[in-house]
Parts: structure tokens; sequence; C-alpha cells
């Protein structure tokens, strides 16, 4: 666990590595792989933070889950692929991908120790990197502050 200087964090005196969803700025790794905006909370971030380091990560991909993928949807604690049409995905329950969201969680938690992230910046809604996520849980685990936005 680190010690956390929250005053100097949020006074921008003290440098940090930030962990950030890829997806949050524009890279196309969602599961349908189009290329959304960079999100504007990261943009003023950046703006705001100009000696902080992003450390862009995506837990699926580093499952070798590839882009485009299949959606996912949670449940009772296991993450299933399903089909695109949103009307069906109630109804629609294909493979557990389970242990592969757990090990690109893994992966990421092991980024974040790596650099020092004190801070994750995490895509909301997501499977793995929303805070009821299996990233976002893991990452909270050891101690990383996570941020949800869109």
């Amino acid at each position: 666990m680190f010690s956390i200087d929250w005053k100097s964090i949020y006074d921008n005196t003290l440098p940090m590595n930030v962990l950030v969803s890829r997806c949050l700025i524009g890279e196309p790794c969602r599961w349908h792989g189009r290329k959304l905006s960079a999100s504007s909370f990261v943009k003023r971030w950046v703006h705001e933070h100009p000696r902080d380091t992003l450390v862009p990560v995506c837990p699926e991909l580093l499952a070798g889950l590839g882009c485009p993928r299949p959606p996912v949807k949670r449940s009772r604690g296991r993450v299933y692929t399903t089909c695109a049409d949103k009307a069906l995905r109630a109804q629609v329950t294909g493979d557990d991908v389970t242990d592969a969201f757990i090990s690109g969680a893994a992966s990421t938690v092991a980024i974040a120790l790596e650099r020092r992230c004190t801070l994750a910046i995490l895509c909301k809604w997501s499977p793995s990197c929303d805070k009821t996520g299996i990233a976002g849980k893991m990452l909270a685990g050891v101690g990383i502050e996570i941020v949800n936005t869109f």
C-alpha cells in the first residue's frame, strides 16, 4: 500500500503517474473497435496536471481478448459474452470469459504497481474498469483510488 499525500496531489505540487483506460484517451480498444473522442474529464485532468504522466491500459486487451470482440455482460460475479443488440442482452448469454477478465485485471494491477500509480481514471460502466468491475475492484484492493468517468 502507498502513503498518499492528497493535499499535494490535488494542489498539483507532486507529479504522479495516473493509470487511465485507453478508451478514455481516444484509442479504439472498446468491444466494437470504434474510436471514440477522448474523455473531456481526461483532457481537463491533463490540462490541470501537466506534470502528471498518463499510463494507458486496457484490461481486456491485456487479457488477449482482441478488438473488436464480442460484447459482454456481468451476471452474479461472472462475465459472459452476449450479443450486440442491447434489447436482447438479457436473454443471450454466451461463453464465460471471467478468467480472461481476471487475467487482464491482474496485468493492469501489475502495471499500476510497477509504475507507482496512486490514481486510476477508468471507464464508467465497463465490466473491467468500472469501480464495481473486475480491474476496478482489484486496483482499489491495492490502495489505488478509482475515478470513473466516460
